[in-house]
């Protein structure tokens, strides 16, 4: 469980080899993406995860659907200025914030906000963090946490 709800932070990185596909949502200031993920943290022993992904939103709202190899709902994360929810089929949990969310699931709170301008092409500095937006024209993007430990790797292949 913690594994598969590590990928879905967001948000967000690995496998198919396809150019970056990024897609208006209804509202004009949200965004869609769609790919795989995966998030890999460098505790003892590591831990990692992969999944295909749909992303929609902002980072202060939107929606994360993590889906299995053959296409089950694992799980779908939305989220709020003042929360955020984890829905495993009739589970749900409810967290103070997205990146408390993702500290649970994977170890390592993720840098969400800055995930979204990172996926618009934007290098927004995050603490302890370094992206690398050299490959998104061809829809892949990487980023690795440093600082605090455990190190954290995030890679995303856009559909």
């Amino acid at each position: 469980m913690r594994a598969w709800l590590a990928l879905g932070m967001a948000a967000l990185l690995a496998a198919c080899a396809s150019p970056a596909r990024l897609t208006q949502a209804t509202s004009t200031d949200a965004q869609a993406w769609q790919g795989r993920l995966s998030v890999n943290v460098q505790t003892t022993p590591p831990t990692s995860m992969s999944a295909s992904f749909a992303l929609q939103g902002q980072a202060q709202h939107g929606s994360l659907s993590l889906y299995s190899p053959l296409g089950t709902t694992i799980a779908v994360l939305d989220w709020t200025a003042t929360a955020a929810h984890l829905h495993q089929g009739t589970q749900q949990q409810r967290f103070d914030s997205l990146e408390v969310l993702t500290e649970q699931a994977t170890g390592a709170a993720l840098p969400v906000a800055a995930l979204f301008d990172w996926l618009q092409g934007t290098p927004s500095p995050a603490p302890g963090w370094q992206v690398d937006l050299s490959t998104l024209a061809q829809g892949s993007l990487s980023a690795r946490r440093y600082q605090p430990v455990p190190e954290v790797t995030l890679r995303i292949k856009l559909d």
